[in-house]
């Protein structure tokens, strides 16, 4: 609070500036001024005013909680201290990225006054802006989670629900993922060792043994053991930091090697010289940048293969391994699915859970011989 005095050439008059913080909001402040006050004794009012003034609606605002940034920044803090451990540090950070783009038009305003209209206004937005409905549906989600988060610690008050709950996006029907098929990655895998592709071993390895892209990139030679044919995954490569932390699920599993693996990874193993010695797999710039979809894209529509995600190649272990017979339990523990929606989908994909299924259905009848009494027409 100050009361300056200061003249327009003419006269002398005085300023009264207030400025209130909140007790519960560090960031949350209130300030005004008044100008061209004429005596001391109106400027000594105006400063009592203006303080009662702004005490009051900011004991109005403290009363409805934070303002959204702070609830999200003590949302972050809590991830981050661990307390919320399912959270890993990369997920904390893809969800912060998603919030402050998607809802920065929040930022300044109480939590508690953010309700179904503005949860509207960003549906229709996220909609303009051509976004898939998987990714809506996850910009939706994301901000339910810290927004119940808030509700349940306080952080927003007089409000029970998040401003997008129960708001519905149409998924339109569900498309099959993309997936190669098992010709498709033989020719795939063929043609990248027969042109000594770079990438052929990383490739490989994500087909064979369904590891994340973080996993393959953090693997490292003490993880195998050749001896029992065992790769034991128990930490993974952030592409964010560059640091090594670990696995998406935080727990260790082992993947068997089958002999095409060993031989690739004996391959790898007597051309340590030309790579990282520490590291199974060659240390490319681009997948160190988390760049790695866009060589495999190109590669497969040079060899007129229909581009797919990195990550399809893990998609392409689970249907593989499904398809041969391995039960969907084995699989899970191997891959380190904890989610059975997922290989629900990989089942499907597989066709496992159908197959044979409509032996029972013969109707079309088998070669009729009517002998030499059929009259040829022609």
């Amino acid at each position: 609070m100050a009361i300056t005095k200061y003249s327009d050439g003419e006269r002398d008059y005085y300023k009264v500036y207030v400025n209130i913080r909140s007790k519960t909001d560090k960031k949350r402040r209130l300030q005004k001024y008044t100008f061209k006050i004429k005596t001391i004794a109106e400027a000594r009012r105006e400063e009592k005013r203006l303080i009662r003034e702004l005490s009051i609606e900011i004991e109005r605002l403290d009363c409805k909680g934070l303002n959204w940034s702070a609830v999200v920044h003590l949302w972050t803090l809590e991830v981050k201290s661990g307390h919320m451990g399912k959270f890993s540090e990369g997920s904390a950070r893809t969800y912060l990225s998603i919030i402050y783009k998607w809802t920065k038009g929040w930022d300044n305003l109480p939590a508690a006054d953010i309700g179904r209209p503005e949860g509207r206004t960003l549906l229709r937005t996220l909609e303009k802006e051509n976004l898939s409905k998987t990714y809506q549906k996850k910009i939706k989600n994301m901000i339910n989670k810290v927004y119940d988060w808030g509700i349940e610690f306080g952080h927003i008050r007089g409000v029970k629900n998040a401003p997008l709950r129960g708001m519905i996006i149409d998924m339109g029907g569900q498309k099959p993922p993309d997936i190669l098929s098992l010709e498709e990655i033989k020719r795939f895998l063929n043609a990248a060792k027969a042109f000594d592709h770079l990438w052929y071993p990383i490739w490989a390895m994500a087909v064979m043994t369904g590891l994340r892209s973080g996993e393959l990139q953090g693997l490292t030679w003490d993880q195998i053991d050749l001896e029992k044919d065992l790769i034991i995954v128990d930490r993974s490569f952030d592409s964010n930091t560059k640091t090594i932390g670990p696995t998406k699920g935080r727990y260790w599993r082992t993947v068997p090697i089958n002999s095409g693996l060993k031989r690739l990874i004996i391959e790898l193993k007597a051309n340590l010289e030309i790579f990282n010695s520490g590291f199974v797999l060659p240390r490319i710039k681009e997948w160190r940048n988390g760049d790695q979809a866009v060589p495999l894209r190109n590669f497969l529509a040079s060899i007129k293969i229909r581009p797919v995600k990195f990550h399809t190649l893990r998609a392409c272990f689970a249907t593989q391994m499904l398809a041969s017979g391995v039960p969907a339990p084995t699989v899970m523990k191997i891959g380190g699915w904890k989610n059975t929606s997922t290989m629900d989908i990989y089942l499907r994909l597989a066709g496992v859970d159908t197959k044979g299924s409509t032996e029972c259905l013969e109707f079309i009848p088998d070669d009729i011989d009517f002998g030499e009494n059929v009259v040829k027409l022609k």
